[in-house]
């Protein structure tokens, strides 16, 4: 099913990471992630109040994409998403897309008709994952937002959520357990360093939640792809990590103590996608989580965020990206422990 690191009514689901006072734009990292906008993308003069009024007047809903350089979800979203024809059908006849990055210093006009920038806008909007798009409604309010890199089938649901206007009616959550995708696994993966007990309320040590659920192909690949890596293991260590089915109703004892199933505590905490993984400190408040398709380095990357508390000095999970990508390339360590493109290649191509 759905998984992420994803979408999000943005009423109901901020995201946790604190944003940066002053951003900068990113380093190019690699031109293996190199790509370009879809020409289809609309033409804005950047008056996002204006385009939001267009959108409405021809029945369709205004969609930002938010970017950045030699981002690879962005390309995979735009190279594997978006060039499939049911999904760019969709797009042509619902939807207007203006792309801003997340780094950008252009002038924009926003919803509210104020003058401000790219930048600002995303942190306005709490961005900390590219892509983020988030669909409009005519009032200019946030309907629904994709956090990261979602499936074709992950994206077609989401359009078909926005496009029919079932935001009107019925939360995501609701419509995802009436729409969920067929797969063939029949049971939650397992991996080693996860409890046996779904106790939230240890004190003294970070918390990480895996909301899961079965016929989750997506679940799958997270298992197979990323969390069988010896090096993404090493770092759930300073972890208490408890594994839910976001759907059950297994008892939890959430951080604060208080006693629920499993599908209200994913209920509470607006889960939408499996997987997802929701990391807290050791004092049991929430600081960041997962709701798309990450990869080993990005993976390793957010637990040690968490876990060394550089999420204490460091606001921005994408400034940290770049930091760490620095400290590896400087000291020679790239490529040389097993990583999600060793053992899952076909994800890259």
């Amino acid at each position: 099913m759905f998984r992420i690191i994803i979408m999000a009514l943005a009423c109901l689901v901020p995201f946790s990471a604190h944003t940066a006072e002053s951003p900068e734009p990113v380093q190019q990292v690699t031109n293996y992630d190199s790509f370009e906008l879809p020409e289809w993308f609309k033409v804005s003069f950047l008056d996002l109040s204006e385009d939001n009024l267009e959108a409405t007047e021809t029945n369709k809903h205004l969609v930002v994409f938010f970017w950045q350089e030699f981002c690879a979800y962005c390309k995979n979203t735009i190279e594997k998403n978006l060039t499939q024809q049911s999904i760019r059908d969709v797009f042509d006849a619902h939807f207007d897309v203006v792309a801003l990055n997340i780094w950008g210093d252009r002038e924009v006009y926003g919803l509210d008709g104020e003058a401000t920038t790219e930048k600002e806008i995303a942190r306005s909007l709490d961005v900390q994952f590219t892509p983020t798009i988030i669909f409009f409604d005519a009032e200019g309010k946030p309907a629904l937002r994709l956090n990261g890199y979602v499936s074709p089938a992950e994206m077609q649901v989401a359009l078909d959520y926005v496009q029919n206007k079932t935001y009107e009616s019925q939360t995501i959550f609701e419509y995802l357990a009436a729409n969920q995708p067929k797969s063939v696994n029949a049971a939650l993966n397992t991996q080693p360093f996860i409890q046996n007990k779904t106790k939230l309320d240890i004190k003294g040590q970070p918390k990480a939640v895996l909301f899961e659920q079965t016929s989750c192909p997506d679940c799958d690949t997270f298992h197979r792809c990323v969390l069988s890596l010896d090096s993404v293991r090493e770092r759930f260590k300073p972890f208490h990590t408890v594994q839910l089915d976001m759907w059950s109703s297994t008892p939890v004892t959430t951080p604060s103590g208080e006693t629920k199933a499993a599908r209200d505590y994913a209920r509470d905490l607006k889960i939408m996608y499996a997987p997802s993984l929701v990391l807290f400190d050791s004092d049991g408040s929430e600081i960041i989580r997962v709701e798309s398709q990450l990869r080993s380095f990005h993976t390793e990357a957010v637990l040690e965020y968490i876990s060394e508390g550089i999420y204490q000095r460091e606001p921005n999970f994408q400034r940290y990206i770049e930091e760490r990508g620095d400290i590896i390339r400087a000291k020679g360590e790239q490529g040389k422990t097993k990583s999600t493109r060793d053992i899952c290649p076909e994800l890259y191509e």
